[in-house]
């Protein structure tokens, strides 16, 4: 089933109509590039095929994130699609080509949302003043921040608030996050910031601890269930008298003061003056968000805008017909606003006051980030598209992103300082602890079993190989030297079937594990371990699988998820399609899940020698970034999917089957505490409980001792001792 499933993904995963070129679709048809959302927001599979139907002149093509489709436009793939102004911000940098068309209203005003401050006027002076003297020592109902852009105030936009009132703290010695949350306590006398903090929960506690004042005007917990948490609870809060200013969304604040006696209220004015709250029609605003827009490539935008005049504004609503599929795909509550003239994303963003400078904030001196170091091209261009993302949503300190050839390579920029982080799977954790001085501090985890990096023995089913100690003398692949499947196989016969590190590979009548000539072997041991594997590309499972499926080998030691795959026949390989009825041989000790060992199927690595501080800095980094950008995020569409395709690539710096980061942690709790046989804890001292190469012996002569003869030995010795 969980096979047929990923066959199904897959299917989805691509277009609804394959394109037939670059520019504009069949026909002459427009593009439109759609993000498959959650729940309701899921439409794809049910108004696509009208548009098809009904000769509609549009093709749906499904993109992986919003941040996909707005590539797909620039480089002329499709036509057009629909993008928050958040999107337009983390595309800047990208320089893509297009064309925002119409804005997506719901209501009549010129900005989705306006924030605006509203003090107790009983910390207004006489006259206007600047705002540092107004506010100063005065008490502040903070919203909290929300992760997703359905809130007023992101952490993005609420550091841009805090930063025209306050001076930024800077100490070397503390994370940026602490720094801001260290000026808003020097500065306000008290406030209520419900809500977290951080994203790592002991962190935030530690922190709430540390700066009191900031939950003193709190009602209870000083959590997302305190009375005077998130938007409500703001206006809650200046209302009953329990702060002296906050800052909120005009519309919510006419809502909640529209039958209430506001004559000790006030806005505030940004240059320090103020304004009444009551029978106010253009009260002075800080901030605006734009609204939603229709995004369009250049050579198609007079084509959208017609298209989109077309939509009455209840097609929606109460057309069955195509027009209302595209008012559905579109998100449509009203009819698409045209601008004067189409413009570029900045200036269009340009119209929204201060909501460009809040994505341009400077930022302390010398500036602070964390280096993510990629192996490839396209994990390069992904770090890049996730750092923009994250710079969105106030993820501090940013990313930035390095390359170096290989992971190798990468161990050593993060070892030397170079790189602060990387992202690898579970056969360079060994190498990453002995050889590099590395520790994980996040792994990739999925809570699926045959989804992990798991190490099972493969055996063709004619062989009649039943159990373990039936591979002696035969003939044995790995997908690589030092990797996972070698360390777990060979301490499991050191422990089990009594084969010491020396004789393990001369337990076996030949061996291949490509990749041993890095590791500072003797010619005698890359050659015994070497000479019989097929040329070496990279993909040392899938050679592992085909070396058993050919009969160059009789045991093959690799994955679930490759021989899931080979089941499936979506191994698209010439090979791969001469179907051999292989079976594993399940350890004696494990045979419900029958591996060897499994292990998480990625982790975040960073250097030993950092700072505690350092090492929880970038924890939470990568936390903020999976809580946004991971399989959970609180989009109803995607922005960008840190675990989806890239350039139609799987596992592009992440795993696609990725749930979660998870901490280490993680192996405590359900249902990782019930799984037998993990890697991982097994790592106790790499350098004196792996098998390395100083360890290794060619010498064939080895053979285990046989259990008649023992046991005759152990009576002998008995009886004489009588």
């Amino acid at each position: 089933m969980n096979v047929l499933c990923q066959l199904l993904f897959f299917l989805l995963s691509v277009n609804f109509v394959i394109p037939q070129g670059p520019g504009s679709g069949q026909n002459g048809n427009l593009r439109l590039c759609i993000v498959e959302g959650r729940g309701q927001y899921k439409r794809g599979a049910k108004y696509c095929p009208v548009l098809d139907e009904e000769n509609s002149k549009i093709e749906c093509v499904l993109g992986t994130d919003r941040l996909d489709c707005l590539r797909r436009i620039s480089k002329g793939t499709v036509d057009f699609g629909v993008f928050s102004p958040e999107d337009l911000v983390a595309a800047r940098w990208a320089n893509v080509d297009v064309l925002v068309t119409n804005e997506l209203r719901d209501r009549d005003k010129q900005f989705e949302r306006s924030v605006v401050a509203v003090v107790n006027k009983r910390i207004l002076p006489d006259s206007a003043a600047p705002l540092t003297s107004i506010l100063r020592n005065s008490s502040l109902c903070h919203p909290g921040v929300g992760l997703d852009d359905l809130r007023p105030l992101s952490d993005t936009l609420s550091g841009y608030l805090e930063s025209l009132v306050l001076t930024r703290s800077c100490d070397p010695n503390l994370s940026l996050s602490e720094n801001r949350i260290k000026a808003l306590a020097g500065f306000f006398d008290r406030a209520c910031k419900a809500g977290p903090w951080v994203p790592e929960p002991s962190r935030n506690a530690e922190l709430k601890k540390k700066y009191p004042s900031l939950c003193a005007a709190c009602r209870s917990t000083c959590s997302e269930t305190d009375r005077y948490w998130g938007d409500g609870g703001a206006l809650a809060c200046l209302s009953e008298g329990a702060g002296d200013v906050m800052w909120s969304e005009l519309s919510d604040v006419k809502a909640y003061f529209k039958n209430t006696e506001t004559s000790h209220l006030a806005y505030l004015c940004r240059d320090g003056s103020w304004q009444p709250l009551a029978n106010n029609t253009d009260p002075c605003v800080w901030l605006n968000r734009p609204w939603p827009v229709i995004v369009a490539k250049r050579k198609a935008a007079a084509a959208v805008i017609a298209l989109t005049q077309s939509i009455p504004s209840s097609a929606a609503a109460v057309d069955r017909h195509w027009r209302g599929a595209l008012a559905a795909l579109l998100e449509l509550r009203a009819a698409p606003v045209p601008l004067y003239a189409p413009r570029t994303p900045l200036d269009h963003l340009a119209t929204a006051r201060g909501f460009r400078e809040a994505y341009s904030q400077s930022g302390c001196d010398p500036p602070r980030h964390i280096t993510l170091c990629t192996k490839s091209v396209l994990e390069k261009n992904k770090c890049e598209w996730l750092s923009e993302a994250s710079a969105v949503y106030g993820v501090t300190p940013p990313l930035q992103c390095a390359m170096r050839a290989s992971a190798r390579d990468c161990m050593a920029a993060v070892r030397d300082g170079d790189s602060d982080v990387l992202v690898a799977d579970s056969d360079v954790i060994v190498s990453g602890i002995r050889d590099f001085a590395l520790t994980a501090i996040l792994h990739e985890a999925t809570p699926i079993v045959e989804k992990t990096h798991t190490v099972v023995a493969y055996v063709r089913k004619d062989a009649m190989l039943k159990k373990m100690s039936d591979l002696r003398g035969k003939r044995a692949v790995f997908p690589r030297y030092d990797g996972v499947a070698w360390h777990s196989v060979s301490k499991y016969f050191a422990d089990k079937l009594k084969v010491p590190c020396e004789h393990f590979i001369s337990f076996f009548s030949d061996i291949c594990a490509p990749g041993v000539q890095e590791h500072n072997a003797t010619i005698e041991i890359i050659d015994k371990l070497t000479k019989n594997c097929l040329k070496e590309d990279g993909n040392g499972e899938l050679n592992a699988l085909r070396s058993l499926i050919e009969g160059k080998s009789d045991v093959a030691f690799f994955s679930m998820n490759t021989y899931n795959k080979y089941r499936a026949n979506i191994i698209h390989e010439p090979w791969a399609q001469n179907i051999v009825e292989i079976i594993p041989i399940c350890p004696e000790e494990n045979p419900e899940y029958c591996f060897i060992s499994w292990s998480n199927i990625g982790h975040v690595f960073v250097s030993n020698k950092n700072s505690q501080m350092r090492k929880q800095e970038i924890t939470n980094v990568f936390t903020k970034i999976d809580q946004l950008f991971g399989k959970h995020q609180p989009f109803h569409s995607p922005m960008f999917s840190m675990y989806g395709q890239f350039n139609h690539q799987m596992d592009i710096l992440f795993h696609n089957n990725t749930k979660n980061l998870a901490s280490d942690n993680m192996l405590k709790l359900n249902p990782y505490d019930r799984i037998p046989f993990n890697f991982e804890r097994t790592l106790t001292d790499v350098k004196t409980d792996t098998c390395q190469t100083a360890d290794l012996s060619p010498d064939s002569s080895f053979k285990s001792t046989p259990t008649v003869f023992l046991c005759f030995v152990s009576l002998v010795v008995c009886l004489l001792s009588r």
